[in-house]
C-alpha cells in the first residue's frame, strides 16, 4: 500500500513537471543575431551623433550607450523567456486554431508526440489505481521513446541548435520516468507476494 502511494505520487509529480520549462524553441544565437541587427542600427545612429557633438555631450552619450546595452541584455532575457515553453504549451500549441494545412507541417507531428506523452501520463495515473503495473511500465517506456524521438527530430530540423535549449523540466521528466519504472517493478514483485 505504501509503495502504491509512492507510485501514484511519482506519476502525479510528472504532471507537475510538465509545468516546468521544457524547451527553448529559439536558440540564444538566433535571438542575439536578431537583437544585434537592431542594436547595430542604434549604434550607427549613435556614432553619427557623437561625431557632431561636444565633449560633455559625448560623456552623456556614453552613459546612454551603457544604458542601452543593459536594456539590450534585459530584452535578450525577456525574449528567452518568451521562447521557453513547458510541456503543456508544447503539446497543445497547434490546437488553438487548428487548420488542415497544419497536417502538412513537419513540426505538427513532432509536437503531437508531446500531446501523446501528456495523455499517456494521465492514463498511467488511472492505471496506478487499478494496479496495472506492467502496463504502466510499458506506457512509461513509450513516453520516454516519444520524448527522445521528438527531441532528435527537433534537432534534425534545426529547432534545437544547442543543448542549452533543453531546460530542466526535460531532465526531471526523464529521471521521474525511470523512477516510475523502478517503482512499478518493486510494486509488481510485492503485489505478487500477496
Amino acid at each position: 500500500m505504501k509503495n502504491n502511494l509512492r507510485l501514484k505520487s511519482l506519476i502525479a509529480f510528472s504532471l507537475l513537471i510538465f509545468m516546468m520549462p521544457f524547451l527553448q524553441t529559439c536558440s540564444d544565437k538566433a535571438i542575439r543575431k536578431h537583437l544585434c541587427i537592431q542594436a547595430d542600427e542604434v549604434n550607427s545612429e549613435f556614432e553619427t551623433k557623437i561625431s557632431k557633438i561636444g565633449e560633455i555631450e559625448k560623456n552623456k552619450a556614453i552613459v546612454q550607450s551603457k544604458k542601452s546595452k543593459e536594456e539590450c541584455q534585459s530584452c535578450l532575457d525577456k525574449t528567452k523567456k518568451e521562447n521557453t515553453f513547458n510541456l503543456y504549451q508544447l503539446g497543445f500549441v497547434h490546437y488553438d486554431e487548428f487548420e488542415s494545412r497544419y497536417l502538412t507541417d513537419k513540426t505538427f507531428y513532432i509536437f503531437l508526440n508531446f500531446t501523446i506523452i501528456i495523455l499517456l501520463t494521465f492514463s498511467m495515473l488511472i492505471l496506478s489505481f487499478k494496479r496495472k503495473f506492467k502496463r504502466i511500465i510499458i506506457i512509461s517506456l513509450i513516453s520516454l521513446i516519444l520524448l527522445i524521438i521528438a527531441t532528435i527530430s527537433l534537432c534534425l530540423i534545426g529547432v534545437i541548435e544547442n543543448l542549452n535549449q533543453i531546460k530542466y523540466g526535460y531532465y526531471f521528466f526523464i529521471v521521474n520516468s525511470i523512477l516510475i519504472i523502478i517503482q512499478c517493478r518493486l510494486e509488481k514483485t510485492d503485489y505478487k507476494k500477496y
